[in-house]
Parts: structure tokens; sequence; C-alpha cells
């Protein structure tokens, strides 16, 4: 995590005293996100829609270091919701099941290199490829009450945890305008503390956590 943000650092420093830089700032919405994970203490609903499509908005600094190729680094911050299911009856287990979460926001610092296929016209589409670190912050809490006595038996709690962020996109540009399409993955972890009232014991572990999401955007560049 700290090379990367150190080859960040570096790239943006290194680049920002040279001619032809070019700005970008852009925001959009979560087309669609999808979310890996195996716990069987979610089971009761669609464990793919766990992260709700959420929105984003970000800047990006690069340079054009050989005709039409760009190299440059960015950050992003992006909020979505976490879906719960609410309450849940097991009654094969004399158990409610008791959800609740925040939300999920998270911070891409990533490099960044493009490719603009320029012509005679001002549409000019684009390929890009993004790798970084990010840093993320969000919590769900799952309680387990005995249903005759409203006994809290066992209680989950989940933090998620930072980690590697990678995309592909690719775009159009007209004049300073952009308007642009990326499916990124964040692979990261959540951290799991679970204690048992009856046993007066607990424990935590580290499970893998990954969010998918196609993202379209609509971003204005500066150039200087």
């Amino acid at each position: 995590m700290k090379k990367i943000l150190l080859i960040i650092g570096i790239l943006a420093g290194s680049l920002a005293y040279a001619e032809g830089n070019i700005i970008e700032i852009r925001g959009g919405y979560d087309l669609t996100s999808t979310t890996n994970f195996d716990k069987d203490i979610y089971s009761e609903y669609d464990l793919d829609k766990f992260v709700e499509n959420g929105f984003h908005f970000g800047v990006e600094y690069r340079r054009e270091v050989l005709t039409n190729f760009q190299i440059g680094a960015g950050l992003e911050y992006r909020l979505s919701s976490l879906d719960q299911p609410g309450n849940v009856r097991a009654t094969n287990e004399n158990i409610d099941y008791s959800y609740d979460s925040g939300n999920l926001s998270s911070i891409p610092l990533y490099v960044t290199a493009r490719y603009v296929f320029r012509n005679s016209t001002d549409i000019n589409p684009y390929i890009k490829v993004n790798l970084g670190y990010s840093i993320n912050s969000g919590d769900t809490s799952v309680n387990l009450n005995n249903f005759y006595s409203g006994k809290l038996v066992e209680e989950y709690k989940s933090e998620m945890k930072n980690g590697i962020f990678y995309g592909l996109g690719f775009g159009v540009e007209y004049k300073n305008f952009l308007v642009d399409l990326t499916y990124d993955i964040t692979h990261s972890k959540a951290e799991e503390k679970i204690y048992n009232y009856e046993d007066k014991e607990g424990f935590s572990y580290d499970y893998d956590f990954d969010i998918q999401k196609l993202t379209l955007s609509f971003g204005y560049q500066f150039n200087f």
C-alpha cells in the first residue's frame, strides 16, 4: 500500500512542472454493483446486491508523454448504501435475525494511463487503465435474539478494510467535455467480530470482500 501511494505521489509531483498538463473533474453514478463474499450469516438475501449502486466524483491529473498517450494520477470519493434485509425470523432455530448497516464510503487513489484516438473531428474516443489503493469505511451488524425470551444470543459486527483497486474503461471526449464508462474492482477484506452471550466467548477474523462496479461519469478537462 505504501509503495502504491509513493508511486502516485512521485508521478503527480514530477509531471506537474511539465507543459501539456490536464486536470479532469468528473462525477457520475454506478450502473451496476456486485459484491463477492461468502458469509452464512447473510444467507437470507441476495449477497450480490449487498453494496448498492451509488454516486462518485473525482479529480485526475494527466500529461501527454507520447503522442496521444497520457499518464497521471487521480482520486475519487464514492458513497454507496449497504443493503440489509431488516429483521428475519428463523423459526427452525428459534432465532430472530436483526440486520443493520451504515453506508460504504471509499476513496480510491490510483495511477492511470490513457490512450486517445485523436482524429480530424472534435469527437475523440479513448481507452484507459487505473491501478491503485482504495481507503474504505463502512460497517454492518447482525444481532441474534431468541424470539421467545427476546434475549440477545449472539452478535456479529463487520468493518470494511482497505484494498487494491483497479479498472478498465473507455470514453469519448468532445472538446473539453467527456463521457466515461469504467469497470473497476476493489479487492479488500472485512473484519468480523463475533460474541456469544451464552458462552461469554468472542473472536474475530478477516474475510474477503470484493466489489465490482460499472460506472458512468461525465466530466470536464482543463488544459494548461
